[in-house]
C-alpha cells in the first residue's frame, strides 16, 4: 500500500458543522495499519481507515463516531473523502462537511 508514511507530508482536515460555525480541526499523526492517520486537534479523536468501515472518526476506545454518508467503502480511496459525513453520538446527530487544509507548521 503507498500511504502517506511521514505525518508532516500529509494535509490537515478540518470537519465544518453545517448547523453552526463550528469546525474540528485534525493533524496527521503517525500512519496505522500503513494508512495515513489523523488525530483532532482538542480530543483523543481519530480520523482513520477501519477495515470492514473504511474511512471514519473514532474515539479512543475504537467507537466510530462519523463516517462519510454519500461514499461506498468500495468508492473510498487513499485519503478520507471530502463532503458530506454524518456523525452520532449517543441522541445527538450532525451533518459536517470535511475539507483539507494547510498543515500548521
Amino acid at each position: 500500500m503507498s500511504g502517506t508514511t511521514n505525518p508532516q507530508a500529509a494535509p490537515s482536515y478540518e470537519f465544518h458543522r453545517r448547523v453552526d460555525p463550528l469546525v474540528y480541526r485534525f493533524e496527521p499523526t503517525a500512519p496505522l495499519a500503513e494508512r495515513p492517520t489523523w488525530r483532532r486537534a482538542d480530543l483523543p479523536l481519530w480520523l482513520r481507515w477501519q477495515p470492514g468501515t473504511g474511512w471514519c472518526t473514532v474515539d479512543d476506545q475504537g467507537v466510530v463516531n462519523s463516517r462519510p454518508w454519500n461514499v461506498e467503502l468500495a468508492d473510498q480511496g487513499e485519503q478520507p473523502p471530502l463532503g458530506e459525513w454524518l456523525s452520532k453520538k449517543g441522541d445527538k446527530s450532525y451533518v459536517y462537511d470535511l475539507v483539507r487544509v494547510a498543515t500548521q507548521r
